[in-house]
């Protein structure tokens, strides 16, 4: 490619601010080269700060060539003469100098000495600020040197990366994971309280004590394999002190399996802590030790599974991946190629450069860009509501913090960018309508296009006809008179029961009556003022007599309607008692069936737009999509839900009372929707599904999304903090 061809991305307007510029790499800053994906890349290290910088191979033949002797620009050309397939554009070099610059890994000649360490200073106390200001979530204070500690320590280290390290790790893990399993019911429950006001203190120092032992396993697997640590300190994570040590010595390994090793041996030294506080919990009386060991098992699991193995977070996890993947700097560049995208494609700047080299960075990189992105903000906002929920104070407060630093700085960056950007200085009209137009247009299709707008609640399958069986009467199952699925008529007799000792209380009530029947006749002919009582006594008798001949009579249990009648397991109940009140199973109508879903009544909305049509899905069918006949809501609250699986207590979203030993008591109002399926189709698929839990989808009118969202984030807002 000759140079005028290339001359729209070879030169650089920025190009006279450097070219008369004498520099060179600082006399501590060592270089050594590392592979990815069978690319050449070299590895800047400042042996006095400790700092890295990894560049490509034709950077590093241009940054290798520099001298305080010779200009930047007769460097450049004397590249391009000899070289010219290293050669880096004009463009290229700007920004590869001003890394270096702000990274404090090049030096000036004397003339420009004074001005160029003044500005470096300001910029790099500015940066310093700036960094401060955005991530004051975790500020870094270094302590200590570990070094030497650590090379005393060698012997264990290399014992603990040993194979007898790695046996005994393995069977550590397997006693904390068994331990865990014996004990998972209570494992379970104990979770609730993790984030009460008097567990957070211990939930403190479990913090403390695992990520010590994690950063640790850092230092360690780093002097393991030749590297140097030389900062441990305390990061500020949200205000929180918490132990850090600085291994990043490990990024200039050549070894690709080294420098894994090095940022998993974090989450594998959590992985041990966490087995040993498990058989602690697990061996332990309930107690500050026992709890203690509760919460350490979650900050060294659960906690290290969701940021430092996550490799869409910049830790462990993401520069293992890097090194696995072999595309350096990926977050960065994900950011930087998105950016590219948005100059190229939307503000059409044609001399944007792309940060991916080759076809397949093309597509990762904007996809990592997009996917870590979207997972940081899906996290954030479930910490702020999970913290919300105990202290909703903190949870408000933390929400203005990430709106502050997610989007409201963000765009008033962009809005700079378009305003003073060198980059957009011959195009910038371009620019700005092309972002106004873009803007107005997303706003005019999210504000005013109706799209359609869908609901789904949970219910359950019933047959719009159905009774409820249960024994009105104590007693033996002594004869089944009617096989359990077959269609009964109502009034027709499908169990007998026996309870002798109601016999024998009929009989003993019968004599007690004919008692006070003889004492009556002696009271009118002897002493009229005793007969009172006794007519009181023997009407008594009597009632309880009608009682228990009722009880009698229910030992026969009759159909209450025709239908099928549903009692699988009452066969097997041959011979046993029964006691009152006890399931004698169901008889269903199946001649007409509706589904019958609950609806918070932070869902009012539904009433309003009404229901274009709803379509059901059974649980265990979900093969079958049938498409309701009519949906109707009910408006006016219920307190009784339909299936005790609604509520939380079986694994709904409905919360019920806690004294309600059925579960079907509600805590708050709800609305019922009823609707009917129709008689024939698929519907006839669903039949003897009586009970049968689903999920109904309500279509309602179209509505544009902005007002979809609103009104979803409001129901949200109401139903989770009753706001």
């Amino acid at each position: 490619m000759s140079m005028d061809q290339a001359s729209g991305r070879t030169y650089s307007d920025a190009w006279h601010r450097v070219a008369g510029v004498r520099a060179c790499l600082r006399s501590s800053v060592r270089a050594h080269r590392q592979t990815f994906r069978g690319q050449d890349w070299v590895v800047l290290r400042d042996s006095l700060s400790s700092d890295f910088f990894r560049v490509t191979a034709d950077a590093y033949a241009f940054v290798s060539r520099l001298g305080t002797d010779r200009t930047i620009d007769e460097v450049w050309s004397e590249l391009i003469e000899l070289e010219p397939e290293l050669a880096l554009t004009q463009e290229e070099v700007v920004q590869l100098l001003g890394q270096l610059h702000l990274s404090n890994l090049l030096q000036f000649d004397r003339g420009a000495a004074a001005a160029s360490l003044f500005e470096r200073y300001r910029e790099r106390r500015g940066r310093e600020i700036k960094a401060l200001i955005l991530g004051f979530l975790a500020i870094k204070v270094p302590l200590i040197d570990p070094d030497r500690a650590l090379d005393r320590s060698m012997p264990l280290i290399r014992l603990i990366f040993g194979p007898v390290g790695a046996l005994c790790y393995l069977v550590l893990l397997v006693l904390g994971i068994k331990a865990l399993a014996d004990e998972s019911q209570r494992l379970f429950d104990q979770s609730a309280g993790l984030l009460a006001p008097g567990n957070l203190g211990l939930l403190y120092v479990g913090l403390v004590l695992a990520k010590l032992v994690h950063e640790f396993g850092h230092a360690a697997a780093c002097k393991r394999y030749g590297g140097e640590v030389h900062k441990m300190g305390v990061m500020l994570l949200l205000f929180a002190p918490l132990p850090y040590m600085d291994a990043t010595a490990s990024w200039g390994f050549r070894s690709r399996f080294h420098r894994m090793l090095v940022g998993a041996s974090g989450v594998l030294a959590e992985f041990a802590v966490a087995a040993v506080a498990a058989l602690v919990w697990a061996h332990s009386a309930p107690g500050v030790v026992n709890a203690l060991a509760y919460n350490v098992i979650f900050v060294a699991s659960v906690s290290t599974l969701l940021f430092n193995l996550n490799p869409l977070m910049r830790f462990d996890g993401y520069h293992m991946l890097v090194d696995w993947l072999d595309v350096p700097n990926l977050f960065q560049r994900s950011r930087d190629q998105l950016k590219y995208l948005g100059e190229r494609f939307a503000l059409g700047v044609k001399n944007a450069e792309p940060a991916a080299r080759t076809r397949k960075e093309a597509w990762l990189l904007p996809a990592y860009g997009v996917i870590s992105l979207s997972y940081w903000l899906m996290l954030m906002s479930t910490i702020i509501f999970f913290i919300a929920e105990q202290y909703l104070e903190v949870g408000i407060a933390l929400a203005w913090i990430i709106f502050f630093t997610a989007i409201a700085l963000p765009l008033l960056k962009f809005g700079k960018y378009l305003v003073s950007s060198p980059r957009l200085e011959h195009q910038r009209l371009r620019a700005v309508t092309s972002t106004a137009v873009i803007g107005a247009a997303a706003f005019a299709v999210l504000a005013g296009v109706p799209m359609p707008e869908r609901v789904r609640v949970k219910g359950v399958l019933q047959a719009s006809d159905f009774r409820e069986l249960y024994s009105e009467s104590g007693g033996t199952l002594v004869q089944v008179l009617v096989r359990p699925g077959s269609w009964v008529q109502a009034g027709q007799p499908l169990a007998r029961l026996d309870n002798p000792e109601l016999d024998y209380e009929v009989r003993a009530a019968r004599r007690q009556r004919e008692q006070l029947l003889a004492q009556e006749l002696q009271a009118v002919s002897m002493a009229m003022a005793n007969l009172q009582p006794l007519v009181r006594q023997r009407q008594a008798v009597e009632e309880k007599i009608a009682q228990l001949l009722q009880q009698q009579k229910q030992l026969l249990v009759l159909a209450p309607i025709e239908g099928i009648w549903s009692a699988s397991e009452l066969e097997a109940s041959r011979g046993q008692w029964i006691g009152r009140g006890a399931s004698l199973g169901t008889v269903v109508d199946d001649r007409s069936w509706r589904f019958v879903a609950v609806l918070p009544q932070v869902s009012t909305h539904l009433f309003e737009a009404g229901v274009v049509y709803s379509e059901i899905r059974i649980g265990g069918q979900q093969e079958f999509n049938v498409r309701s006949a009519s949906t109707e809501i009910m408006p006016f609250e219920q307190g009784q839900l339909p299936s005790a699986a609604l509520g939380m207590a079986g694994g709904g979203d409905i919360a019920v009372q806690s004294g309600d030993t059925k579960g079907l008591a509600a805590a708050e109002p709800f609305f019922r929707i009823h609707a009917q399926l129709p008689p024939q189709g698929q519907a006839q698929a669903l039949r003897r599904l009586h009970g049968r839990l689903g999920t109904m989808r309500i279509t309602l009118p179209d509505s544009p999304l902005l007002v979809q969202w609103e009104r979803g984030a409001r129901q949200f807002l109401q139903r989770k903090f009753r706001v």
